[in-house]
C-alpha cells in the first residue's frame, strides 16, 4: 500500500467571510502547506496570486445544484476524520490523504433573518457542508486544526511559527470547542426561523479564556452571531492583528475606550488590569511619550489606547514596547502595517461613539445573581466645583485638575491620582486606605524623578482625615479635587489652608469598586 508523505501537509479553506484570507493563507504556504478551496474562496486565493487546488480535483465530481453539494465527499470528509497520517496508508489508493487544517466560517443566516429575507432567501442561507466539515475537524481535534473565524487566524500562525508548522493540542482543543459552540447556535437559529421562535435565551460568544487560563469564559451580546469578529463588529470593534481576545483582554479594553472617551482632547491612555498607570493630553505621539513617564514599568504589557488617529511616528514607538492591545478610531495604512507585524499584539480600531453607545451601563453577576446599574458619565460637578480652602485656582489649574479627575474616575476605588495639567505623574489606586494610595501615587512619580512640586492632585472618594492632603502638601501639591461628603470636612478644609493649598470639593463623586 501507497506511503503519505509525512512532510506533506494540506488545509482545506471555504470561507464565507474574506477577512485576512490572504495573508492567513499565505502563513499556511510558509509553513508548507498546500491549499485546498472551493469556489468563490479558490478564486480570491488566486486573484491573490497563490497556487490552489479545486475541491472538484479532490473528489473528481464538479459542484452540483448550483454549489449545493460540493465537500460532501469521502476524498473531503475521509482526509478530515482519518485519525493518524499511517492509518491513510489503506486510503491512499482511493486517493484520501490527510486534511490537517480545516479553514471554514458559514453561510450568514443570521444576517440574512435579521434583514428580513423571505423562505427562499434563508434556504439559501442554510449552510449544509460548512457545519459538517467544521463538526468533523472539531471532533478529530487529535489531529486536525479547526479554524471556524478569522478571529483566530494571528494564534493559529502564532502556533505555527513556534512549532514548525504544528499546533498544540490544547490550541486544536480551544478552537474545537469554539466550533461545536458555534455549530450549536446556528442550528438553534434556524430552528428558531423555522418554529418562529423569536428572543431565544443569548449563549453568547466563546472567548479564549477567563480570568485565568481554567475557566472558560463566554460574551453576550444581543443579536450575537457566535462569530467573534463579527460581534466585535456590533459594537464597533474590528481585530486587525494579534491573539483572540480573551476575558481579561477584554475588560481591559472596555476601560481603556471608556476612558479616552471621556476625553474631547486628543489623548493616550495607558492601562494594566484596568487601571491608569499613564495619561496624556496631546497628539498621538506626543501624548504617548508623556504618559510613559508616569509608570513605565507597569506599562509593560499593558493596554494601549487612543482616541485619535495614529500615524507611523506613533506606531514606531508603539512597536519597540511589550503590550498587549493597542485601540484607536483608525490607523494610517503605514502605521497599520507595522503594528500588525507584532503577531501577538491584538490591534482594534475603535468607533468610540458607536462603541460607548453599546457598553453603557454595568452589570455584574454570581451565578443567578446578577447586579446592574446605570453609567457614570458626564462630570456636570465640574461646573459647581466649591473653593473650600486656598487660593482660588486660574483656568489653567481648573483644567488640570478637571483631567485628573476624570481619570481617577478610571481607577479602582480609593483613587489618588496626580498631575501637571497635561499628563499624568503619580497614581494610586484600589488600596484599603486613601493615605496608602496617597504614598503609592508619591512614590511612583518619585521612582521615575518627576518633579511634584506645584502639581495637582484629583481624589475619587473624600478626605475623611486632614492626613492625606498634609502628605500630598508635604510632597509639593498645591491643589486637590475631592468629592465633599466627610463629616470632617471643615477640619479638612482647614488643615488645607493652614498648609496653603488649593481644596476643590465636587458635589458628587466617581467612584469605581
Amino acid at each position: 500500500m501507497a506511503e503519505i508523505p509525512v512532510s506533506r501537509r494540506r488545509a482545506l479553506l471555504s470561507v464565507t467571510d474574506k477577512t485576512g484570507l490572504e495573508s492567513f493563507a499565505r502563513g499556511l504556504v510558509g509553513h508548507g502547506f498546500e491549499l485546498i478551496a472551493s469556489g468563490g474562496t479558490a478564486a480570491a486565493l488566486r486573484e491573490a496570486g497563490l497556487t490552489v487546488t479545486d475541491v472538484d480535483t479532490i473528489t473528481g465530481y464538479p459542484e452540483i445544484f448550483g454549489g449545493r453539494v460540493k465537500t460532501l465527499h469521502p476524498a473531503v470528509h475521509g482526509g478530515i476524520l482519518g485519525p493518524d497520517r499511517a492509518s491513510f496508508a489503506e486510503t491512499a489508493s482511493l486517493g484520501i490523504e490527510p486534511i490537517d487544517v480545516v479553514v471554514v466560517n458559514l453561510y450568514r443566516f443570521g444576517e440574512a433573518r435579521a434583514a428580513g429575507g423571505d423562505a427562499a432567501q434563508l434556504v439559501a442561507k442554510i449552510d449544509v457542508g460548512g457545519p459538517t466539515m467544521l463538526r468533523a475537524a472539531a471532533k478529530n481535534f487529535g489531529r486536525v486544526t479547526v479554524v471556524p473565524d478569522p478571529a483566530h487566524y494571528a494564534e493559529v500562525l502564532a502556533e505555527m511559527d513556534a512549532g514548525g508548522g504544528e499546533t498544540t493540542l490544547d490550541l486544536r482543543r480551544r478552537l474545537a470547542a469554539a466550533t461545536f459552540r458555534l455549530t450549536e447556535r446556528y442550528d438553534d437559529a434556524i430552528a428558531d426561523w423555522l418554529e418562529g421562535v423569536t428572543g431565544r435565551v443569548d449563549y453568547g460568544t466563546a472567548l479564549r479564556y477567563g480570568e485565568n487560563p481554567h475557566q472558560g469564559a463566554r460574551m453576550f451580546l444581543p443579536g450575537a452571531t457566535g462569530s467573534a469578529s463579527d460581534d466585535l463588529a456590533s459594537v464597533g470593534l474590528a481585530l486587525h492583528g494579534g491573539k483572540e481576545l480573551s476575558y481579561n483582554n477584554l475588560v481591559d479594553l472596555i476601560a481603556g475606550l471608556k476612558l479616552a472617551g471621556d476625553f474631547d482632547e486628543s489623548c493616550c491612555a495607558i492601562l494594566k488590569h484596568t487601571n491608569p498607570c499613564g495619561f496624556a493630553l496631546g497628539a498621538p505621539a506626543q501624548s504617548l511619550e508623556l504618559a510613559l513617564r508616569c509608570d513605565p514599568v507597569s506599562a509593560f504589557g499593558g493596554v494601549f489606547a487612543f482616541n485619535a488617529e495614529i500615524d507611523e511616528e506613533t506606531a514606531a514607538m508603539l512597536a519597540e514596547r511589550f503590550l498587549e492591545i493597542i485601540a484607536a478610531p483608525s490607523f494610517t495604512p503605514a502605521a497599520l502595517a507595522r503594528l500588525t507585524k507584532k503577531k501577538n499584539v491584538r490591534v482594534l480600531s475603535a468607533d468610540l461613539p458607536r462603541f460607548l453607545a453599546a457598553t453603557r451601563g454595568r452589570a455584574r453577576a454570581w451565578g443567578g445573581l446578577m447586579l446592574r446599574q446605570d453609567e457614570d458619565e458626564g462630570f456636570p460637578e465640574l461646573e459647581d466645583a466649591r473653593l473650600a480652602a486656598g487660593p482660588a485656582p486660574d483656568a489653567a489649574t481648573r483644567a488640570g485638575l478637571a483631567m485628573g479627575w476624570k481619570v481617577a474616575k478610571h481607577g479602582k476605588s480609593n483613587a489618588i491620582v496626580l498631575v501637571d495639567g497635561r499628563a499624568t505623574l503619580g497614581v494610586g489606586f484600589g488600596q484599603m486606605s486613601r493615605v496608602d494610595s496617597t504614598e503609592i501615587a508619591i512614590g511612583k512619580a518619585r521612582a521615575q524623578g518627576l518633579e511634584l512640586t506645584g502639581a495637582l492632585a484629583a481624589s475619587d472618594g473624600f478626605f475623611p482625615f486632614p492626613d492625606g492632603i498634609e502628605k500630598l502638601a508635604a510632597a509639593g501639591i498645591r491643589a486637590v479635587i475631592a468629592p465633599a461628603g466627610s463629616i470632617r470636612d471643615d477640619e479638612v478644609a482647614a488643615r488645607a489652608g493652614e498648609l496653603g493649598v488649593t481644596l476643590l470639593l465636587c458635589g458628587r463623586r466617581h467612584f469605581n469598586h
